[in-house]
């Protein structure tokens, strides 16, 4: 049986290899160069570049990554960082750095000794909700796409509650709680919590459900990972699994159109670039799985209109540079200014990585959010004034993290959402996916057609590169299911998680 993913990205070839693992004929169409999409990695002038996702976890025995490799055969390159690396520092408005190491208990150590003991019982429930939504959450079918799944669903959760009452007073109503009702009123912790969220929930500690904001702010504590040669190496170990198992991964090829023939996707009309730029080809498959926004998705439908991002989805705006080793400070591979100003989240490349660039320096990324609506019905001239401020601003931020750092800088690049859209071919540069304000906010990976399925950082569990992985897992499942592959919906859980 035959299945077409449209949309390198994480999730898609996370689908994709599981597909071919077990037995379909996988063809993956990705209109760009190489994999990743916004979790990939590009080559400038010798050095390689994150496009935008930098930070990686899912390593731990029970993790995602580690569960594609049991799985899978392959090997990711990473370098696994040891409970009490320092990960993280954050910059707070008074001038105080706050520490994120790997582990909880070394997380707690520096939390106590940057606020004191106010924040014992704050990290105390973020603990026993994290590990609780860790046993449960893996496969987990949130929120159900079918009756199947619904029945699942319920069955996993029942006996997980019945076996744990003292969960059950918490767990549910933290379904709806904002994770700021369990902050102290510090407001330089909540500012850090806000920072935090941010990054992994897209709100702050007032929006976020409290729920989402433990599991976001365990992440650290999950199997973090330094991607040898960048980001982009995860997703070109997931395309090397698909061939590896007999499938295809074919670049420059972008979906134009799906043909829809009897209530069903047939087929995938796709247009060809680089030497054959311009030729078409038709792709039949039984089965489809999109990594695409839901808009992006739309326009590849028959008469379904037009989607748009949500009112509060977030763009990003991204400086990439080149340092030398000397000009960097000591100190986390990952950092982040909380201060006056913009918030700006910070990543380094590892220290004498070869696959990064030439030796003596490290590649370095920072990102703030913006609101989409800023940079929309620019004219050119418009546009690149704002661009230019919004560099200028962004760079002054990361001088107060590395001093000096556009002087030594060998160059500096900047990229807008309009900048993502042009090379990931996400509407509007949309990425982040669903700010996480409450728990049915991402979407079902069906579609109105019963063999075509949706993936990536829009369905549940939502955004960050481990969490696309595990929604890569689940759709797969249900593919297999489509296809009659008996006992495919628990093909990808590990066996001691099942109930």
């Amino acid at each position: 049986m035959r299945a077409v993913v449209i949309g390198a990205g994480v999730g898609g070839l996370t689908a994709a290899a599981l597909l071919a693992k077990a037995g379909l004929e996988v063809t993956v169409l990705e209109r760009h160069t190489y994999p990743g999409g916004s979790a990939g990695t590009f080559f400038h002038k010798g050095f390689r570049f994150d496009a935008g996702a930098t930070l990686l976890a899912g390593f731990d025995q029970e993790g995602v990554f580690a569960r594609l490799e049991a799985l899978l055969g392959v090997r990711f390159p990473v370098r696994r960082l040891p409970e009490g690396a320092p990960l993280m520092e954050v910059w707070l408005p008074d001038g105080r750095r706050v520490m994120r190491p790997v582990g909880r208990g070394f997380e707690l150590e520096a939390q106590l000794q940057a606020f004191g003991p106010e924040v014992r019982p704050f990290w105390g429930w973020q603990a026993r909700r994290a590990e609780a939504l860790w046993r449960l959450a893996p496969g987990l079918p949130f929120p159900p796409s079918d009756v199947a799944e619904g029945l699942a669903l319920l069955r996993r959760a029942w006996a997980w509650l019945w076996e744990r009452p003292s969960e059950r007073l918490g767990l549910l109503p933290d379904l709806f709680r904002r994770a700021a009702a369990y902050a102290p009123e510090d407001a330089l912790f909540r500012r850090f919590l806000d920072a935090q969220l941010l990054i992994a929930a897209q709100a702050d500690s007032q929006r976020t459900y409290a729920l989402f904001a433990a599991a976001a702010l365990d992440l650290p504590h999950r199997g973090p990972a330094l991607p040898l040669g960048g980001m982009g190496a995860v997703a070109e170990t997931l395309a090397e699994a698909v061939l590896r198992h007999g499938g295809r991964v074919l670049y420059r090829h972008r979906a134009e159109r799906l043909v829809v023939r009897g209530g069903q996707v047939r087929a995938v009309e796709v247009v060809l670039g680089g030497r054959r730029r311009g030729e078409r080809e038709v792709v039949e498959a039984e089965l489809f799985v999109a990594n695409l926004t839901p808009g992006d998705l739309a326009a590849l439908l028959p008469q379904r209109g037009e989607a748009t991002p949500p009112p509060d989805a977030w763009g990003a705006f991204v400086l990439h540079a080149v340092l030398p080793e000397a000009q960097v400070p000591p100190g986390a591979p990952y950092r982040q200014w909380a201060g006056d100003g913009d918030w700006v989240f910070v990543s380094l490349s590892e220290p004498g990585d070869p696959e990064r660039g030439q030796p003596g320096f490290r590649v370095l990324s920072a990102s703030v959010h913006t609101p989409l609506s800023v940079w929309r019905g620019l004219s050119r001239e418009e546009y690149l004034r704002r661009k230019a401020l919004w560099q200028a601003r962004v760079e002054a931020q990361v001088e107060r993290l590395i001093p000096g750092f556009r002087s030594a800088a060998r160059f500096i690049l900047g990229a807008t959402p309009h900048t993502f859209e042009f090379y990931t071919g996400r509407q509007d540069g949309w990425v982040g996916g669903y700010p996480q304000v409450h728990p049915l906010r991402t979407l079902s990976p069906r579609t109105p057609y019963p063999n075509l399925w949706r993936v990536g950082e829009t369905i549940f569990p939502g955004q960050s590169v481990p969490a696309v992985a595990m929604g890569g897992e689940r759709v797969a499942a249900l593919v297999l299911a489509r296809a009659g592959i008996s006992g495919s919906r628990r093909l990808f859980l590990p066996s001691s998680k099942q109930p």
